[in-house]
C-alpha cells in the first residue's frame, strides 16, 4: 500500500489510515459512524482497545506499559480526525522504535 500523505484526498487519507481490527468485526461495523464503532473497539486487542476510554480503567498492565516506555496512548472516544491519525502514526513509530531497538536486538540471548 502506498504511503498516505496529508496532501491526499481526505476520504482516501482516512480509509488508508483504517484501524487494523479483526476482519469479521471490522466488516460488521460497516458504515457506522466512528463514535459508534469505538464502543466495539473496547472488546478488541489492546491497540484497537486503546481508542476507547475504558481501556485506561482497571487495566494496570496497559497503564504500566504506558508509564515504563513513555508511549503516549490516549483515547479517541468521539472522532478519529486527521490530527488523531497523525498522533497515532507517531505512536506506532515510537512502538516500532522500542520493539526494533538495535541495542536490544544485538543483546545476547538470556538463558531461560
Amino acid at each position: 500500500m502506498a504511503a498516505v500523505t496529508p496532501d491526499d484526498d481526505d476520504d482516501i487519507f482516512f480509509r488508508k489510515s483504517a484501524l487494523i481490527a479483526r476482519a469479521l468485526d471490522n466488516t460488521s461495523y460497516g458504515d457506522m459512524p466512528y463514535a459508534q464503532k469505538v464502543a466495539h473497539y473496547n472488546a478488541q486487542k489492546p491497540l484497537a482497545r486503546s481508542l476507547h476510554p475504558l481501556a485506561y480503567e482497571n487495566n494496570p498492565s496497559f497503564m504500566r506499559l504506558i508509564e515504563d516506555y513513555g508511549i503516549e496512548f490516549k483515547p479517541y472516544p468521539d472522532e478519529f480526525s486527521r490530527s488523531a491519525i497523525d498522533e497515532r502514526q507517531k505512536l506506532y513509530q515510537k512502538m516500532a522504535e522500542i520493539v526494533w531497538d538495535p541495542a536490544k536486538l544485538a543483546a545476547p540471548a538470556q538463558p531461560t
